[in-house]
This record gives C-alpha cells, structure tokens and sequence, in this order.
C-alpha cells in the first residue's frame, strides 16, 4: 500500500463526513530529536469510523515523511477494537530510529484514548 502523506503547512486536511470519531495519542521524543524552541512531542491521530470500529485515516506529528508512510500503511483499515499490541510490534519491527518507542507509545495512547472514550457512552 502507499500511502501519501503532504506535509505542506497549508494543507487541506479532509477528515471523513460522520459517523466518524479522532482520537490522538502523544509520546515524548528522546530530548536529542526534540526541535530547538518546540515541545518534544510526538502525536498519532486515528480517525476510526464510529460504527464499525475500522480506522479509516491516520495523521501524525513530529514524525519523517517515511515513517508517517509506514504508520499509515500498518494502521488503515485495521479494527480499533482490536488489541493495539500486534500493531505497535510491527512498528517496532519496522520503524528503526531513535523515535521508534515514542511513536508506538502514542499509538497506544490514541487506542488508550479510544477505551476511556467507549467506557464514557456505556
């Protein structure tokens, strides 16, 4: 799959008609990767259709064209009830650099995101 990411700070970002939800994990970078004068902050962005469950598009923040790629193809058309372990050991697996931990602990907070978010409509 290739999936195409536009990191133009204009950019139109086109987020799906309802019924569809966002949720955003964060992780901070290792201090070394940390842009001079911003927060170290790595974010991952899941837009999950809200009835079945399916992630139907990926953003992310602080992260090299390539591996927002990756994330991309790993996550898209994945359930967001599934078990977010097998998904971040493939990025783990596939994503080698100094913000590999960063970026599968923000996907693991978006899914984090996603239970509390679930428990609340219960």
């Amino acid at each position: 799959m290739d999936a195409k990411v536009d990191r133009t700070a204009a950019r139109a970002v086109e987020v799906r008609a309802a019924p569809t939800v966002v949720f955003v994990g964060h992780a901070r970078l290792p201090q070394s990767l940390a842009p001079n004068g911003s927060t170290p902050v790595l974010s991952v962005e899941l837009e999950t259709d809200s009835v079945s469950g399916e992630i139907v598009s990926v953003a992310c923040g602080a992260i090299p064209d390539l591996g927002a790629k990756l994330l991309t193809a790993v996550l898209i058309g994945h359930n967001i009830n599934e078990s977010p372990i097998a998904l971040a050991e493939e990025i783990r697996r596939r994503y080698v650099c100094p913000s590999q931990k960063a970026m599968s602990t923000a996907l693991l907070n978006a899914f984090e995101a996603y239970q509390r978010y679930t428990c609340k409509l219960a």
